[in-house]
């Protein structure tokens, strides 16, 4: 009985340091000489980068990239390598527009690109299917565009630090009924 005990406490040991592995977020300092196959969450942020760097490629098992507080308008072609990216954070950069992509990012749950400069949002962002939650709080984002709406996974949507007329709002709910919408207080002024 003992030995039981001992294999199964030994067993959620492992079980409880591997999720932890997991889960653990690393700096871009801390992973130049680490096994690339080891690393699934990693934060560029607060580098001042305008590209990234080469090799970032490396490290095709990433499941959250946190890419935060930089220079970024644009994204490699070459990006949709991280095709396991579950969560992209592109807060503070300087997109324009969503990159190409991240339309491809077929498991990408969790897009944040707040405090960018969206104006609109493409169509092909229905390819990224699985996409739960998009954070798009203080962007001006005018366009739409149809893609958001066959998100048949999206749940909740961040629009927040724009303001909108009545009418558009009212439009976005009643297209978005599923999806909880965070948005300020519209403005008839705006219809």
């Amino acid at each position: 009985m003992k030995l039981l005990f001992a294999l199964i406490s030994i067993s959620f040991l492992n079980t409880s340091f591997c999720q932890k592995n997991t889960e653990t977020i690393y700096k871009w300092s801390e992973v130049q000489t680490a096994n690339p196959d080891t690393i699934y969450n990693l934060s560029l942020s607060k580098l001042k980068l305008s590209s990234l760097p080469t090799e970032l490629w490396r490290f095709k098992n990433l499941k959250k990239l946190y890419l935060d507080k930089n220079k970024l308008s644009a994204l490699p072609d070459s990006f949709d390598v991280f095709e396991n990216l579950e969560v992209l954070s592109l807060d503070h950069n300087q997109f324009e527009l969503i990159p190409l992509p991240i339309t491809r990012l077929t498991n990408l749950k969790i897009l944040i690109a707040s405090n960018n400069r969206l104006t609109f949002l493409p169509d092909n962002i229905s390819n990224a299917k699985n996409i739960e939650k998009l954070d798009f709080y203080n962007n001006e984002i005018t366009n739409f565009g149809n893609g958001i709406y066959e998100l048949k996974a999206l749940t909740h949507l961040d629009i927040s630090g724009t303001m909108y007329g009545t009418i558009f709002q009212k439009n976005l709910e009643t297209k978005l009924k599923t999806v909880k919408i965070v948005m300020d207080p519209p403005c008839k002024c705006l219809d």
